[in-house]
């Protein structure tokens, strides 16, 4: 019986080597989280409810209230801008870099500000895929943290800085965009709201996706996804006119 002391020996030291080895794992997958996860639902999630109360719930009339000058316009662009940023971060770090339906769903939303076309043409909130990553990156930044150096984002008054410079001051999306948001009266005369409507609800969907793996919700209860021109048309009983063909939704990508 002497050969089951070596063997049990053996036996133990790879079940802990094991067990240290599956620790480590989830050590390294929690910091990963808090790193890269956290920070980008935060920004989907800011994102997703400031265009859900603009376009569904009034939004505009209390922006107004709390911010008289306009500037609720600047913040809902860094909301924009920094989950630019984040989405960025997380397609190169963290556990979510080759996940098909992160890739799909994050995608989806930066198509959404990017694509234009005989309905959606070039205008307000249509930012082309080179101009969201040099935005993403000019709002990121790196800093001293509890896991050495770290990502973070720009405060919204650095932000606010930003834009009174080249090349944030020289962008036409970026005035476009941010004129849309203050002079619009309310938000059926948002000009490109279509494409804010879409980007949310494809933040709703990724943001359902990525609690569930998660396992938490930054949310109590169930997200609502504003609604398009055809719902909306359908809602106040609009129809096309007679005798008018539905034209070909042709859309430019860049």
């Amino acid at each position: 019986m002497q050969w089951l002391i070596p063997v049990a020996t053996a036996a133990w030291a790879i079940w802990t080597w094991a067990h240290d080895h599956e620790r480590e794992r989830q050590r390294e997958r929690a910091r990963m989280a808090a790193l890269y996860v956290s920070p980008f639902l935060s920004a989907c999630e800011d994102l997703q409810s400031r265009i859900y109360k603009i376009l569904e719930l009034e939004g505009l009339r209390s922006l107004r209230e709390r911010y008289p000058d306009g500037a609720y316009a600047e913040e809902t662009l860094y909301l924009i801008v920094r989950f630019f940023g984040w989405s960025a971060a997380v397609s190169r770090y963290g556990p979510y870099t080759q996940d098909p339906e992160v890739i799909r769903l994050a995608t989806a939303v930066r198509r959404a500000f990017a694509t234009s076309g005989a309905k959606r043409p070039v205008g307000p909130f249509n930012f082309f895929l080179p101009e969201q990553k040099a935005l993403g990156k000019m709002v990121m930044h790196s800093v001293e943290g509890e896991h050495g150096r770290e990502l973070d984002t720009v405060s919204y008054y650095e932000f606010m800085e930003k834009l009174k410079s080249p090349p944030l001051s020289e962008s036409a999306s970026v005035k476009q965009s941010v004129e849309a948001l203050r002079n619009a009266q309310d938000a059926q005369e948002i000009l490109g709201r279509d494409r804010l409507a879409e980007a949310q609800t494809y933040l709703v969907d990724l943001l359902t996706y990525l609690e569930g793996q998660e396992g938490y919700s930054l949310f109590a209860g169930e997200r609502k996804k504003c609604s398009h021109s055809k719902d909306r048309s359908a809602r106040i009983g609009l129809r096309p006119p007679a005798g008018a063909r539905p034209q070909p939704e042709g859309s430019r990508l860049q």
